[in-house]
């Protein structure tokens, strides 16, 4: 018998819309299927989460370039949101965990919340401030957390 691995390229596409009018402006080649996408306040960034565990931060004013990411969630992400000065973006995922990466620097080290909802996945993120991020969870709860970076 022989066995065999076929992969699928994954792209999602960048699009322009004016009035009537759709006109694609780059595509994105993918390594997971996107779970959740957002724009930052200030339009400079886009983030992504993936269930390939990786996030995704593209440059929008470099031409989508991506920000190189050296860490993996433990499981799909399925939340994502900037903070209001567009300098963080929070992930949420499976493994109960929140990560914030920090715009200004690379995403080698994210701020790590571990099992911040332990009893179940993280179902969503939102930052309150600058500072604050509350979180939901499949354990019924609702979480703040304070981030001082």
């Amino acid at each position: 018998k022989q066995w065999y691995q076929r992969r699928v390229a994954i792209t999602a596409g960048i699009y322009d819309i004016e009035g009537d009018t759709i006109t694609q402006r780059q595509d994105l080649d993918l390594t997971a299927p996107l779970t959740e996408i957002t724009f930052s306040p200030d339009g400079a960034w886009l983030g992504a989460g993936s269930t390939g565990r990786n996030p995704l931060l593209l440059n929008v004013t470099n031409s989508y370039k991506p920000t190189i990411h050296c860490w993996s969630a433990q499981s799909k992400l399925v939340s994502c949101h900037f903070s209001p000065d567009s300098r963080y973006l929070a992930l949420g995922g499976v493994d109960s965990n929140i990560m914030v990466c920090d715009t200004t620097t690379p995403m080698d080290s994210p701020i790590k919340i571990l099992r911040a909802h332990p009893l179940g996945t993280i179902s969503r993120v939102r930052w309150l401030n600058n500072n604050t991020i509350v979180s939901t969870g499949s354990d019924m709860q609702v979480r703040q957390w304070t981030i001082n970076a």
